[in-house]
């Protein structure tokens, strides 16, 4: 009957059914079938969501939210731009310096890739950029969202794994600020090659202005990540604050928030939230299926009993995760291989955060590759074109992320030399 669950909800999957109601239904197929009481479903759908650390999730997209539309992305753009816009190929390295500060700000992949691509995507046509790598460029590097923390995706992770949030935080700005590096890099090299314009080289003066006008909003992710990791708040307290500071500075400081502003902030906010929760819900009702029945032990056997080297197993714990993260979507992910893949990883001497940190990048990679990549699917929206085009320009920046995700893999002190200073 295991296999019956899981065949069928890769054909709702293939039909179209989204993800949280595939597993949804195919979980409930099996209860039924195996007479399993029905109020079991509801208690396992509800009872792991009262948990504390959830709190913080609708708290981290309010306060993005509010960020965002009370215009700091184009405050942030500014300071990107005095920063790079002078290298090969500008306004590509603007849009990935961009990301890397709304990671800081809004901790969704999503909303980086429609708030900076809305104003950064149409300026890189305009300048002679193809439409193809302007949306690959701000489709790929908008996955530092949910890697440099806050991340709501941390949350759950650190919820799964029972991992402290403070050390996942901060566990995840190395491997970020890499990925936004290479990225950069990448960027760059293919600017040179394909003759891609600079933009011209800022005044001290222009640099400095910037950096006052976005202060406040730069100053949000060093108040919050602070404040978790001095333990001076928990995640969820961090998070409320930051609603509250987001509020203040986009309603007294920078003026740009208004009623209309904030009614569709909180409208957002419910939307996004729901999506996430009920995500969460059937893949715990899912999962608990798997593992009563043994699955994830019968894996993590099947796989240590090819008496491989560990460099071998996390090579294919890579490709599997690289694998997932391309045809299903990220919290789903989580709530399947992470049960599966922490006894692995653990009998094979890593350690927890660093693990984490290894699947949260190869998962991510996935969101920006086809068939389900959501960063994927907004860039190429706005930027008006296919994304059967958009493939060949992603390849560079999804093989440079690889390299990144096999540094933190064989570097361990890339993700647990910060988190060691907590000790």
């Amino acid at each position: 009957m295991i296999w019956l669950m899981i065949a069928s909800f890769f054909i709702l999957i293939i039909f179209g059914v989204p993800i949280a109601f595939s597993m949804g239904a195919a979980a409930l197929l099996y209860i039924l079938i195996e007479g399993i009481p029905l109020g079991m479903v509801a208690q396992r759908f509800f009872s792991n969501t009262q948990s504390f650390s959830f709190l913080a999730i609708p708290f981290f997209i309010l306060a993005g939210n509010l960020m965002i539309k009370g215009d700091i992305a184009q405050k942030i753009i500014k300071v990107a731009d005095s920063m790079v816009r002078q290298l090969p190929g500008g306004l590509g390295c603007v849009s990935v310096v961009t990301s890397m500060g709304m990671a800081g700000v809004s901790g969704s992949s999503v909303a980086d890739a429609a708030s900076t691509g809305s104003v950064l995507i149409p300026e890189m046509k305009r300048k002679g950029y193809t439409a193809s790598f302007s949306a690959a460029i701000n489709a790929s590097s908008s996955v530092v969202g949910i890697i440099i923390p806050p991340s709501s995706t941390m949350i759950i992770i650190a919820w799964l794994a029972d991992l402290s949030v403070a050390k996942m935080f901060i566990a995840g700005i190395i491997p970020g600020v890499l990925v936004g590096l290479i990225y950069l890099v990448t960027t760059v090299i293919v600017s040179i090659k394909r003759g891609y314009p600079r933009e011209s080289k800022p005044t001290l003066r222009e640099f400095l202005t910037n950096i006052r006008k976005a202060f406040w909003a730069l100053l949000l992710p060093i108040i919050l990540v602070g404040s978790i990791v001095l333990g001076i708040a928990t995640a969820t307290e961090a998070a409320a604050i930051s609603v509250i500071y987001a509020f203040l500075v986009g309603l007294l400081v920078y003026r740009t928030l208004n009623f209309k502003n904030i009614m569709s902030s909180l409208r957002d906010t419910i939307y996004g939230t729901s999506v996430v929760m009920i995500t969460i819900c059937t893949s715990m009702i899912f999962t608990w299926v798997l593992i009563s029945e043994g699955i994830p032990k019968l894996i993590s056997e099947a796989l240590l009993s090819f008496d491989l080297p560990s460099w071998a197993l996390f090579l294919i714990l890579i490709v599997i995760m690289l694998v997932a993260g391309m045809v299903m979507e990220l919290v789903p992910n989580l709530f399947l291989l992470i049960p599966i893949f922490f006894p692995i990883a653990t009998d094979l001497g890593m350690d927890p955060i660093q693990f984490s940190l290894v699947m949260l990048v190869s998962l991510a990679l996935g969101m920006f590759t086809p068939p389900v990549g959501a960063t994927l699917f907004i860039s190429c929206y706005i930027a008006k074109v296919g994304i059967e085009k958009t493939v060949k320009d992603i390849m560079p920046y999804f093989l440079a992320g690889i390299v990144v995700v096999l540094l933190i893999t064989f570097i361990p002190s890339l993700t647990l030399w910060l988190p060691s200073l907590m000790e």
